[in-house]
């Protein structure tokens, strides 16, 4: 009686260690799985912020060399007459252009890496209304003159208001990215916050099934040596 008692009893006890070591394995696994869940959901998120403020910062750029390229035309203009100065403020407007041009394609760049189709579209709409800005700027500096003020007014006149309409639109661009990234903040926020709750929920019930099972193994156990 005793030697069925023991062999029960340890049988019960092997049981229960084998119960509550595949318990504790199960449980290890899936906190893993939540901490590598919430951390994938993280990245993920941080990897989309940091493409949108890459795509913004370069919006931003490409407007403030665009106002930069309009003061240099305005220089060519008001100083233009002297050739040294019409050469150097030439030269920076030309610098500027191409600094613009760089912005708007690494812009792009990124637009297309978020798949933001319609913001893609609207940034190759600016990148060529800047390329006719800057052929219009050099066609009215070919055929017209800067050595009186009607040379000088006529010119003005033949460009007026294109600047205004492209930086409208850059304007308009970066407002739009500006609300893309508030709204992809609150999504992964949301997202986070989602994960976690179902995460919770699942591990109130996994613990819950432990306790079940270890106190049907534990009242085996008490059992055994009761009989």
């Amino acid at each position: 009686m005793s030697l069925t008692f023991s062999t029960n009893f340890r049988k019960n006890i092997i049981s229960f260690a084998w119960a509550w070591l595949g318990l504790l394995i199960f449980i290890g696994i899936m906190s893993l799985f939540s901490i590598w869940s919430m951390n994938r959901a993280y990245n993920d998120g941080a990897k989309v912020a940091f493409n949108n403020n890459q795509l913004k910062t370069e919006v931003l750029s490409a407007e403030i060399h665009f106002k930069i390229q309009v003061q240099e035309w305005k220089n060519i203009l008001l100083r233009g007459k002297n050739i040294t100065d019409r050469a150097k403020y030439f030269s920076g407007l030309q610098e500027e252009e191409a600094y613009v041009t760089k912005h708007l394609e690494e812009a792009q760049k990124n637009c297309l890496a978020l798949n933001l189709n319609k913001l893609c579209k609207a940034i190759e709409t600016i990148r060529f209304e800047h390329q006719e800005l800057g052929r219009v700027y050099k066609q009215n500096l070919k055929n017209g003159s800067l050595e009186n003020y009607e040379g000088i007014h006529q010119i003005d006149q033949n460009v007026r208001g294109i600047d205004r309409t492209l930086e409208s639109h850059i304007d308009t661009i970066y407002e739009s990215i500006a609300h893309i990234e508030k709204n992809q903040l609150f999504i992964t926020k949301q997202g986070l916050e989602n994960r976690y709750h179902v995460l919770r929920r699942l591990i109130i019930i996994i613990m819950f099934f432990a306790i079940s099972i270890s106190a049907v193994s534990l009242y085996s156990i008490l059992r055994s040596t009761k009989d």
